[in-house]
């Protein structure tokens, strides 16, 4: 069995923003690379409330060169952006305990507006959807790493603006 595998990344709703699943294409060789301009990614904060994955998560993208540290709740991630302006970047679970992904993404854009978001969920209620006018990119669980990385490097230079 030799199914062709898609190679672009494309967009399907997540949370509030666009969604890469794994099933639909990935940062898969033969996809457009990142101009070298945009991709200055130098530490990114992955916030999960399960440690082993957001240990995973920080050791996969240290595997590829990116400075990543973990926080295990929306509030201790607050708190190391506080502390740690070289962050570029938050890699997030939607649905933790207390402050969700969502509202900690909406706090991050008020509070560290330089910083970019990218969120990962398995499933987001519809009910959370709903209520948030934001949109971030997201990618589902399992995910590739490197969609991940794909997705925070094309966010390098997009928050300029915003």
């Amino acid at each position: 069995m030799n199914a062709a595998m898609p190679t672009s990344i494309q967009r399907r709703q997540c949370a509030s923003g666009p969604r890469f699943g794994m099933d639909e294409g990935s940062a898969m060789p033969g996809d457009s690379p990142v101009p070298e301009a945009a991709s200055m990614l130098r530490k990114v904060l992955v916030i999960d409330d399960e440690p082993d994955l957001a240990d995973l998560a920080a050791a996969l993208l240290g595997g590829h060169g990116v400075d990543a540290r973990v926080a295990n709740s929306a509030l201790e991630a607050l708190a190391i952006l506080d502390a740690d302006p070289e962050i570029d970047a938050v890699f997030s679970d939607v649905m933790m305990p207390g402050m969700n992904g969502l509202q900690l993404a909406e706090a991050v854009r008020r509070l560290f507006p330089a910083v970019d978001i990218v969120l990962t969920t398995g499933f987001t209620p519809p009910s959370l959807m709903e209520t948030r006018g934001q949109h971030y990119p997201c990618v589902t669980k399992p995910y590739r790493i490197e969609t991940v990385i794909a997705l925070l490097k094309s966010r390098r230079g997009h928050r300029a603006d915003s």
